[in-house]
């Protein structure tokens, strides 16, 4: 009996010792576990304070703390490193943003490039596809060279069919952004439309046979830049949002023709006429048109900055000072 509570006894000591080694183990643990915060803490409040402002803290604690009053150089030593640290982090923090700025900047920009890019890629895809209305103007062209009739003075009669086909064509040539050097246009044009006026303008075609495509066909966005439109049937014509920056246009009629909105700067336009002629919105900057007719002429909102109108004739017309 006796040697069985021995045993028990020695049983629970051994358990006992064991639970006191858990339990100093753990204090142990703990108390390294504190330590760490500690140094931890201790670490980033000298490192965020720094070495000047951590010296200043410790004085003025320690006055504080032994003394009846803080000394007012310590105080002051105190707010400088304050105000010091304060300027130093937010200099810090400034320039962090701007190395994480930096990467940004870059890839937007690179962003932005791709983008404008892929419009332009987009824009020259549709471009093409349009331009493919190729073969129909060539269909045209044989058209007007094949079938026809002549006047007294030899120039073409068109038929009607060839007439509804001129017409229905221009209707199909949809404009579009063009590439002007490696950058697309900022206007819409029809390179297409341009190509067929051209054509018809120089095919030796009767006034008459003009003046029906005209009352018609839709010849607006043409894009005609620097092009010798002089002497030419354009009565009735829809030009609309063209561009004829410096064309000449001597001696062409261009009676009731449709210019709202073209871009007209720097063309020359001598004895002409321009009898109720719509040049709406139109930009007429630095042209030079002398000696015509614009009787009824609409310049409604016009730009006419440095435009010469010398002895035209202007009865009638409106946006005009």
């Amino acid at each position: 009996m006796e040697e069985n509570i021995q045993n028990e006894l020695e049983q629970l000591r051994k358990e006992n010792e064991a639970l006191k080694s858990k339990a100093n183990k753990s204090t142990e643990r703990a108390k390294r576990k504190q330590e760490k915060t500690k140094k931890t803490l201790t670490w980033t409040w000298k490192m965020f304070t720094g070495k000047s402002l951590h010296k200043s803290f410790n004085n003025w604690f320690t006055e504080y703390h032994t003394k009846e009053k803080v000394s007012p150089d310590t105080s002051a030593n105190l707010l400088t490193a304050l105000v010091r640290r304060f300027v130093r982090v937010r200099a810090l923090s400034l320039i962090l943003l701007l190395f994480s700025l930096v990467p940004s900047l870059v890839s937007l920009y690179v962003l932005i490039k791709q983008n404008s890019l892929i419009r332009t890629q987009n824009a020259l895809v549709e471009g093409s596809r349009k331009s493919s209305y190729g073969f129909q103007l060539s269909g045209v062209f044989d058209a007007v060279d094949k079938i026809y009739s002549e006047d007294k003075s030899g120039k073409k009669i068109l038929n009607e069919g060839v007439t509804a086909r001129i017409v229905g064509l221009t209707s199909s040539l949809k404009p579009y952004k063009i590439l002007e050097e490696d950058e697309l246009s900022k206007g819409y044009y029809s390179p297409e439309r341009s190509q067929l006026l051209l054509f018809l303008l120089n095919a030796n075609i009767s006034n008459s046979s003009l003046k029906k495509i005209y009352d018609s066909a839709d010849f607006s966005h043409c894009d005609l830049r620097s092009t010798n439109l002089s002497q030419k049937y354009l009565v009735g014509i829809n030009l609309e949002n063209s561009n004829l920056e410096n064309c000449e246009l001597h001696s062409s009629n261009l009676n009731s023709a449709n210019l709202k909105g073209a871009n007209l700067k720097g063309i020359q336009f001598s004895n002409g006429k321009a009898n109720a002629a719509i040049f709406i919105e139109a930009d007429l900057t630095n042209a030079r048109i002398t000696k015509t007719n614009l009787n009824s002429a609409d310049f409604t909102d016009a730009k006419t900055k440095n435009t010469n109108f010398n002895l035209s004739e202007l009865k009638d017309t409106k946006g005009l000072n």
